[in-house]
């Protein structure tokens, strides 16, 4: 009886620790020479939209939890000073996941720059 109660609790730490969230993670930093407005990353099931002063950082986090398939995500934002809705495609998320640890994005006056950070190590074997 004991050895099958070991096996349970080793089935449910891993199945914790092995769960991991549907969201997406992102850092937002405005270094253009205007105000963001209305920014929003899809997917999003809460459909937020932001505002991001000049030289701000913002962590934002999106949920992914009525996404079941692949996609790539898409930001899009209006710049304040002349109204111009401005929007890219980038990435890569798996039925509604993640791959990143975050994805660090960068709005300058002319481009969007996006890096994805992967902290978790991954050994090859």
């Amino acid at each position: 009886m004991k050895l099958k109660n070991v096996w349970v609790y080793t089935l449910t730490i891993l199945l914790l620790f092995s769960c991991r969230s549907n969201e997406g993670k992102f850092m937002i930093t405005n270094k253009s020479n205007f105000d963001i407005d209305s920014l929003s990353i899809l997917p999003d099931s809460k459909q937020q939209f932001i505002r991001l002063g000049k030289s701000k950082t913002i962590d934002f986090i999106t949920k992914m939890n009525k996404v079941t398939s692949d996609g790539s995500y898409v930001i899009s934002f209006k710049n304040s000073e002349n109204n111009t809705i401005i929007s890219k495609r980038f990435g890569y998320y798996t039925n509604g996941y993640q791959i990143e640890d975050v994805i660090n994005i960068t709005v300058l006056n002319d481009t969007i720059m996006i890096n994805s950070k992967f902290d978790t190590p991954y050994e090859i074997k």
